[in-house]
């Protein structure tokens, strides 16, 4: 006896009810209302108290005022001239659905919508998807919108049915929407489906998510057409993969002709009539195979009489629309869906009797024929009552598609060794891929570097002046530049590390020090004046044994990351003993990550989202670069993070502070080697061990041009030293920046400044803008080092003051050439300056010349005496004005007196008592430079006092506070104006007034600030002239 299987009755009782859920659920979207936010009346719609936000769209359904064969203006209803309106539901198609109204099927007619708006909305947007078959939309009062031209008549209208949305301002949060529409060609006109409303980012989400799903379903359908072909082709025999490709194609196809109409953008000459052809045969043609291929599959249940009567009548159905005016075929259109939905209803009946017969595969083909039931009842759902086609995703065509993939895979026996073949290939493009990157990123290195280094010149200028624009372009082309030249930088790291291939540098790295320059470049990186970046490692208490130029790499992708993902806030670098280890830890107030990402984040081409890493560039490598850099030294890495509140990125290095003071003590030899290559200074090194760090080599030869060297490194330090000693410099040393500032406060006379970037407490970047507070890049040269390979350093050492820059470790050849050209400078100036002075003592001045002569002559026939004291004031004069060969550097400060005394005596027999010269010489027995007084007496005299009628007292007096001489020249005559004392260090303020004494203000100012490091001081004096104050110091030995 047969026994009863229960088990298989209840999967399929289980099966029928999963179809039946289904359907349901596709349902429920399609027959639900958006717009339960406002009660629709005649004509009127109130959505003030409905919510606009990016993804809020309510369909304008209701009654619309309704204008039956009128073209009704935005101000006919104002004034009155208007009739009566009838009201038309939307949606609905006056030809089919207000028959009963005395409308006809063809004719214009106007709509009309007020719609009270929110106010705090500032902009509105409409999408209009279906109105047949011309539209145009006036909202108050503005055309904004249409598709084809509506006229009152079938010649005067030009039909097109294309989805469009268009964008407007609501006027007293009112807005009113006129659309004009006619038809003559369709079965019905009218709003076939409901006007959509709101935000204008709203209504774009709706456009775009409608083309991506076009695109992605046409795509998809093609391509899979295009797959089955070729297996048609493969197996003749076989006519259900041929079938299936057809369907693909005609589906493809009938998807172009709806919802956003994609085909019309590809074919925009494509008439109206031409494009509904499309739609119908498509549509019957699409289902007809879906049928036929169904029957190939199971000819055995497939009724022949059902399938003769589908081909019979898919066949009269295209005839009769290829050979039919539009006017004809468009009042057939219900059979088309008749005919698919009884043709889809047969398919699912031979896939359930499938199914009770065990049929292999017929689950997938069932779950392909319930995937074509719910599309059909979307497109009828979308025909008849106006619902979105994507009222839920359109996800029916990629299940029908895979659900006839599985089938056709199930009847392959060799689709588990495809798999095997493919997850071969899988590997081989991998490695391909790897070696593809790590040879274009190569390739790419050298190219980048002369694209940025052209970008950068053209941006400062180097070929002529830019524009606004121009420049905003040259920083775009920079900034691009730099993110691929990074990208590069990634990658060839990533390769290295996974080849295994990066050795590293160890030494003693000092942590506040690498995090001190890391920060130093993105506070001139950083963008974002809100985000402030704190060290909180205090100096010389974190040493650990790490490779410097890594460790900088590791801080600077933590925070580089953390300012990506903070928009306001702080960036803290903090560090911290625990045990055996250091823990390092960068803190944010960024948006944070969600916890089930944090692992993630480190994995090799990983980003948070698609969204951020559109925002941020990049590929997902710093990170994992990050991680296999703490785990080469030893340590790890790890984040933690709550979402809004910021992240915490820690890692690890071994070490304590014991073992650090005793690594940094037995790791100098080694340091000192892989730095300079120089073994042979090492028995050096332990000799002066316990020693002060090295000041100053006495090889150095009469006249060696001095170089100072600061380095918190005694290795260094003593290396440089004797290294540099060998090329005849005369070498001094200091081991920080505060020494360093110290022994320049007493001796300025230096060719060469050699800084490292990497010290503690002042780095060597903040050392660098003091020494440019007091010395010009010419007046003293500074050579900055550094082991950061970034661009970024070397564009900080610059902006901070550096002449040039060097990278650690150093080479011998590269470091001597660029130390001997900086110095070349340093003298080359030295040199002019002193050839300068000792042209200016020269310097004749034939106005005054040719004035003296006059008054002495004159003088000569009334006082014999006086003439001759004036001769002797002319000679004394000129003879130091003549004197080529004196070139020295400083004179005692009476000769510089003699001079003034000179020059005003002979003034005064000119002017007589329009000039007048006192001195209040408190002390005179101290060293200047030459021509430093005088100049400015006689600028006074020409250019301030002779400018003034009753011309004026010129004032020179001198007297000793504390440890400087203060020398002051003051006068009352005309004075400067407030611009020429602003701005006086720029030009010579006396070229608009005159002739000049032939020495400016800038080359006095320029030599004192070289050998004495005081400016000049110009200020108003109390009777309205100037005071000019020169401060030398006392104790200082001028040379």
């Amino acid at each position: 006896m047969r026994t009863f299987d229960y088990s298989l009755l209840a999967k399929r009782v289980l099966a029928l009810l999963c179809i039946g859920l289904l359907a349901a659920v596709a349902l429920i979207p399609l027959l639900s209302s958006s717009s339960a936010c406002y009660s629709p009346r005649s004509g009127w719609a109130d959505l003030s108290s409905c919510t606009f936000d990016n993804s809020a769209v309510y369909p304008l359904e209701g009654k619309w005022e309704f204008y039956w064969q009128e073209r009704l203006e935005p101000l006919d209803t104002l004034s009155g001239t208007a009739e009566a309106p009838a009201y038309m539901p939307v949606p609905g198609a006056w030809g089919r659905a207000s028959e009963a109204t005395g409308f006809s099927r063809y004719g214009y007619a106007t709509y009309r919508l007020l719609v009270q708006l929110p106010p705090e909305v500032p902009a509105f947007a409409l999408k209009v998807s279906n109105i047949r078959n011309a539209s145009e939309v006036y909202v108050n009062g503005e055309r904004l919108g249409g598709s084809g031209t509506p006229g009152e008549s079938r010649e005067t209208t030009k039909p097109r049915n294309h989805p469009y949305s268009l964008t407007f301002h609501s006027r007293d949060n009112l807005a009113e929407i006129l659309i004009h529409t006619s038809n003559f060609t369709y079965s019905s006109g009218g709003i076939a489906e409901p006007i959509r409303i709101g935000t204008p980012a709203a209504i774009t989400a709706i456009d775009q998510r409608n083309r991506t799903y076009d695109t992605l379903l046409v795509a998809g359908f093609a391509f899979i057409g295009c797959y089955f072909i070729g297996q048609g082709f493969q197996r003749k025999e076989d006519k259900s993969s041929l079938q299936l490709a057809i369907f693909c194609f005609m589906i493809a196809l009938y998807m172009l002709t709806h919802s956003e109409k994609l085909l019309l953008e590809y074919l925009p000459s494509l008439s109206y009539e031409g494009f509904n052809k499309l739609q119908a045969v498509s549509g019957v043609v699409g289902f007809y195979c879906v049928s036929s291929y169904t029957y190939s599959l199971f000819p055995a249940l497939y009724s022949r009489l059902f399938k003769r009567i589908c081909s019979v009548y898919a066949l009269s159905f295209c005839i009769v629309v290829l050979l039919s005016s539009l006017t004809v075929y468009s009042r057939i259109t219900g059979l088309l869906l008749a005919f698919s939905f009884i043709s889809v209803c047969y398919m699912f009946y031979v896939m359930v009797k499938a199914i009770l017969l065990r049929e292999t595969g017929s689950y997938y083909l069932l779950i392909g024929v319930i995937a074509v039931v719910i599309f059909t009842l979307s497109l009828a759902s979308n025909l008849f009552f106006g619902t979105e086609l994507y009222a839920v995703p359109p996800i029916a065509g990629p299940i029908f598609i895979l659900a006839e993939g599985l089938f056709l895979s199930a009847r392959h026996a060799h689709a588990y060794e495809t798999i095997k073949q493919l997850s071969r290939q899988l590997e081989r493009k991998d490695r391909d891929k790897d070696e593809f990157l790590l040879k274009t990123s190569a390739e790419l290195r050298m190219p980048l570097n002369a694209i940025i280094n052209v970008a950068l010149s053209m941006h400062e200028g180097a070929g002529g002046p830019l524009s606004p624009s121009q420049r905003e372009d040259m920083r775009l082309i920079l900034g691009t530049g730099r993110r691929l030249a990074f990208l590069v930088r990634d990658i060839l790291d990533y390769e290295q590390i996974k080849r295994q291939r990066i050795t590293l540098q160890w030494g003693t790295v000092d942590v506040q020090g690498v995090a001190a320059i890391v920060i130093e470049v993105f506070q001139f990186l950083n963008k974002k004046g809100s985000i402030r970046i704190k060290n909180h490692i205090p100096p010389g208490r974190f040493l650990v044994q790490a490779d410097e130029q890594r460790l900088m790499q590791i801080l600077y992708s933590l925070l580089d990351n953390a300012l990506k993902f903070t928009d306001r806030g702080s960036v803290v670098i903090e560090a911290a003993w625990q045990e055996e280890f250091l823990f390092i830890a960068v803190t944010d107030t960024g948006k944070g990550i969600p916890e089930d990402q944090l692992e993630c984040i480190f994995h090799d081409y990983e980003q948070l989202s698609e969204a951020d890493s559109l925002e941020t560039g990049g590929l997902g490598l710093s990170l994992a670069i990050s991680r296999k850099l703490v785990e080469l030294h030893g340590g790890s890495i790890s984040v933690s993070s709550r979402v809004g509140r910021g992240s915490t990125f820690t890692f690890t290095l071994p070490g304590n502070e014991a073992e650090a003071a005793a690594a940094a003590q037995a790791g100098e030899q080694a340091l000192l080697r892989q730095a300079y290559t120089q073994p042979e200074m090492l028995d050096d090194l332990w000799k002066y061990r316990s020693a002060d760090p090295p000041q100053s080599s006495g090889q150095a030869v009469p006249y060696a041009p001095r170089i100072l060297i600061v380095d918190d490194d005694y290795a260094s330090l003593k290396a440089l030293t004797n290294l540099l000693s060998l090329e005849n410099y005369s070498i001094a040393s200091r081991s920080s920046g505060k020494e360093a500032l110290a022994l320049l406060a007493v001796d300025r006379n230096f060719d060469l400044c050699m800084i490292d970037v990497m010290m503690p407490e002042m780095s060597g970047l903040e050392l660098c803008r003091i020494i440019r507070e007091t010395y010009t890049p010419l007046d003293l040269p500074i050579l900055m080092a550094t082991a950061g390979q970034q661009l970024h350093f070397n564009e900080a050492a610059f902006r901070a003051g550096a002449n040039d820059f060097i990278h650690k470790p150093y080479i011998w050849s590269d470091l001597k050439g660029r130390v001997n050209t900086l110095v070349q400078l340093r003298r080359s100036v030295s040199e002019r300056l002193s050839s300068e002075i000792a042209m200016l003592r020269a310097q004749i001045k034939p106005h005054f010349l040719y004035n003296a002569i006059n008054t002495i002559i004159w003088m000569s026939t009334r006082d014999t005496e006086k003439t001759q004291l004036l001769l002797y004031d002319l000679s004394h004069f000129l003879r130091g004005s003549f004197d080529f060969s004196n070139q020295e550097t400083a004179i005692p400060f009476e000769k510089e007196l003699e001079l003034i005394e000179a020059y005003l005596s002979l003034e005064q027999a000119r002017f007589g008592k329009r000039l007048n010269a006192e001195y209040h010489i408190e002390v005179s027995e101290f060293p200047l430079p030459p021509l430093i007084v005088q100049p400015i007496v006689e600028n006074a005299v020409r250019h301030g006092l002779m400018e003034k009628i009753d011309g004026g007292t010129v004032i020179i007096s001198t007297r000793q506070e504390g440890g400087d001489i203060l020398i002051t020249v003051s006068d009352n005559g005309k004075g400067m104006s407030d611009e020429q004392l602003s701005s006086w260090m720029k030009d010579d303020y006396r070229s608009s007034h005159g002739e000049g004494t032939g020495i400016g203000l800038r080359n006095i100012n320029r030599r004192l600030l070289t050998q004495f490091g005081r400016p000049l001081i110009l200020t108003r004096g109390a009777s309205g002239g100037i005071d000019v104050l020169i401060t030398i110091p006392w104790k200082e030995e001028v040379s």
